[in-house]
């Protein structure tokens, strides 16, 4: 039942991909920065280096989004897409506006994080300094437009204003939460097992605010996208987001494991090693989740939605 994508769609779904990669390792290497890196100046330059990388993959991603539409118009094969009259025609459209958005916001969170690495490659650097909450500041911005950018693109557009806030509150939640995977992962190699323990456990304790505007922002949306509940089963949007559905509750499932069971034992056991393992095995699901999710905004839409 669920759509063969062509090579466009399959182009467009990378595309998506890639954008989320990149708005994701903001949001998570941000708020672990911030938050959870104890000032450590190995993290701290992990953390802005993933942010770099996440940049350069999100804007890349965004260019390729933009170019996939123009050969996808043009219907020319792969030439069609650097047709400069048919980009010219799309830069002045909803499009044009949403990827030079975007564009910006990766450039904006990529020059912060250079600046940050160029100073950490001097010395330390003191998370209270005005610049250093300024940055912050840029990033945070850089974050909300890539946000806010889904609230006027795709079959999201053309529903209330409810509904689109609900996606920008859902879109930002979920870029904290799984964005914060990598890092940690990065911090369960500290030998200091005391400070891991207590960062996790804030973390944990934290994420159930990120959690709550996730299932808030999401089940809003849903409400709005889906005509029934049989929707869930008769569409092949209805399907994909059942598989999504599916993931997210396994990966919800894992990180309860480590704030309940793994995180409490951690320094009795003296070994991260089952911990690093089971947030590999939720990198791994949220990298699932991430391409469902691609899926169902490039390639199927709800029912009454499509065209």
């Amino acid at each position: 039942m669920f759509t063969l994508p062509g090579i466009w769609e399959l182009a467009s779904l990378l595309a998506k991909l890639l954008l989320y990669i990149g708005a994701f390792s903001i949001a998570g290497g941000s708020l672990s920065a911030w938050r959870y890196s104890n000032a450590d100046r190995t993290l701290l330059f992990s953390n802005f280096s993933y942010i770099f990388v996440g940049t350069v993959i999100g804007f890349h991603g965004t260019l390729l989004g933009f170019l996939v539409q123009v050969g996808l118009i043009n219907d020319s094969g792969l030439g069609g897409m650097f047709d400069w009259g048919m980009i010219s025609i799309l830069l002045d459209t909803s499009l044009g506006d949403v990827t030079l958005l975007r564009l910006l916001a990766f450039i904006l969170a990529g020059a912060c994080s250079v600046i940050v690495l160029k100073k950490l490659q001097r010395s330390n650097i003191d998370l209270k300094d005005p610049l250093t909450r300024f940055l912050f500041l840029l990033q945070l911005v850089a974050l909300l437009a890539l946000a806010f950018s889904h609230r006027i693109t795709g079959h999201v557009s053309v529903l209330s204003l409810v509904a689109q806030i609900s996606i920008v509150v859902h879109f930002a939640a979920f870029a904290l939460w799984i964005g914060c995977l990598y890092p940690f992962l990065q911090l369960s190699r500290s030998l200091d097992l005391e400070v891991l323990q207590k960062t996790l456990k804030r973390f944990g304790d934290n994420a159930i605010v990120i959690l709550v505007a996730l299932l808030l922002g999401g089940g809003l949306m849903l409400y709005e996208l889906l005509e029934s509940p049989m929707a869930l089963i008769d569409t092949d949007y209805g399907l994909a987001l059942l598989t999504k559905l599916a993931l997210v509750l396994v990966i919800l499932g894992v990180a309860a494991m480590n704030k309940l069971m793994l995180v409490p034992v951690l320094i009795s056991s003296g070994s991260t090693a089952k911990l690093q393992s089971s947030i590999r095995y939720e990198l791994a699901i949220a990298v699932a989740i991430l391409v469902v999710t691609s899926y169902l905004s490039t390639i199927v839409g709800p029912v009454e939605h499509q065209l």
